[in-house]
């Protein structure tokens, strides 16, 4: 009995200096490697970086267009002096006809057109309903959002003095006149990102650079142990390199521990640099929670990088692999209007969750408590890869032994 556990402890011992050993070579073939550095440490450093400064604006002003003004009255005037006066578009140009507009938006000098017909005023003043015509460069929807929320909020607030003028003149009272013509008042609050685009889709985006470089540096590394090992197996031939879940455990916490810097500069430092809603109580809050992503995106990484036989395959896959993960992560349509298939396999995959749980722990000030759901969903996703990653290797493990063999 007591050589029985003196066994079992030398065992222990033996299997803790295996996996501290492959951590310690993982370790080493991570920072020489300088195509990996360039994926893990410049890419994560500059990708955050750059979309930051790109959309740093937040919201669109001053969007230029032309107009053409056929009624040239003191209504049509007006109108257009507060067009100009919004935030939203600027005039660039007075048009006399609109062929000079078209060609001024032809060549992209304005992004949009308004035209007043000759009748503008005169509809008008008869209380007739009056036209404007608002033509808008659709080649982005913010150049439309901004062209149509300025003539919406200035035709709606311009009719409504019209209408409490002729109130007025009619003989109602001014209050009452007012009160009819807006029997109440909305008021705006933002609850969420009181941002703007930036606000809203760099979170998702630094998730998602994360996740998809994480996994071309895991598919560079294997590809890598592939071509150089004996015979072109998976692992070395090394006697601390015995034992798939000491293999596992000792690639999965190299790759963790080197990600975690990584972690802390894209998900807290980035955000905080920008002026990026971050509502959360603490960033080890954000630690904690991305903590099964990372091991998720690792063995996932791992499971599949056993089928790349050289270092390059794993770049176009995901690269390939890189658009349906942005469409299933929820970026450019809600997973609520998914259809039920996308909408489950978009589980699948770590940073659809991982998007969920940060945003509203940044963004809406959730407490882990109730992100618990996405928090408890990750750690399922790194303990099914951890069994498909034991299997892929012990798999290629067993295919590498039988070639091994078959050579000798």
């Amino acid at each position: 009995m007591a050589f029985n556990i003196k066994e079992n402890l030398h065992q222990n011992k033996d299997a803790w200096v295996d996996m501290f050993h492959v951590l310690r070579r993982e370790l080493y073939n991570i920072f020489t490697d300088r195509g990996v550095l360039i994926v893990f440490f410049i890419a994560c450093l500059v990708y955050p970086l750059v979309c930051g400064y790109i959309y740093n604006r937040e919201l669109l002003y001053d969007i230029p267009v032309a107009v053409v003004d056929e009624s040239n009255s003191s209504l049509s005037r007006e109108y257009l002096r507060k067009i100009d006066a919004t935030s939203e578009v600027k005039i660039q140009s007075y048009c006399s006809s609109m062929e000079q507009a078209k060609k001024m938006q032809s060549v992209s000098k304005v992004h949009g057109i308004i035209y007043i017909p000759k009748d503008f005023s005169y509809n008008l003043n008869r209380g007739e309903q009056s036209v404007v015509g608002v033509y808008a460069d659709v080649t982005s929807f913010f150049w439309y959002r901004n062209i149509m929320l300025a003539c919406s909020y200035v035709s709606q607030s311009m009719g409504a003095e019209i209408q409490v003028k002729n109130l007025i003149v009619s003989g109602t009272d001014y209050e009452k006149a007012v009160s009819s013509v807006q029997p109440f008042k909305p008021t705006q609050h933002l609850l969420y990102n009181p941002g703007g685009y930036p606000s809203f889709i760099l979170p998702i985006v630094l998730i998602l650079v994360l996740q998809q470089t994480l996994l071309i540096g895991i598919g560079m590394l294997t590809g890598k142990a592939t071509e150089t090992n004996r015979l072109n197996t998976l692992i070395p031939d090394n006697a601390h390199y015995k034992g798939v879940f000491r293999i596992i455990f000792g690639r999965a916490l190299a790759l963790f521990i080197t990600y975690l810097p990584i972690v802390v500069y894209v998900l807290i430092i980035i955000p905080k640099f920008f002026n990026l809603p971050q509502l959360v109580s603490s960033p080890y809050e954000i630690l904690w929670f991305i903590t099964p992503f990372l091991f998720s995106t690792i063995l996932l990484g791992m499971t599949i990088g056993v089928f790349f036989k050289n270092r390059e395959n794993s770049i176009p896959f995901y690269l390939f692999m890189s658009i349906p993960m942005l469409l299933l992560s929820g970026l450019s349509w809600p997973r609520e209007a998914m259809p039920v298939f996308w909408e489950w396999l978009s589980h699948v995959i770590p940073s659809t969750d991982a998007v969920n749980g940060f945003v509203r722990m940044t963004t809406m000030g959730s407490s882990m408590s109730e992100i618990s759901k996405e928090h408890l969903w990750l750690w399922i996703l790194s303990g099914v890869y951890f069994i498909t990653t034991f299997f892929a290797y012990r798999w290629r493990i067993n295919k590498g032994n039988k070639e091994i063999s078959q050579e000798e």
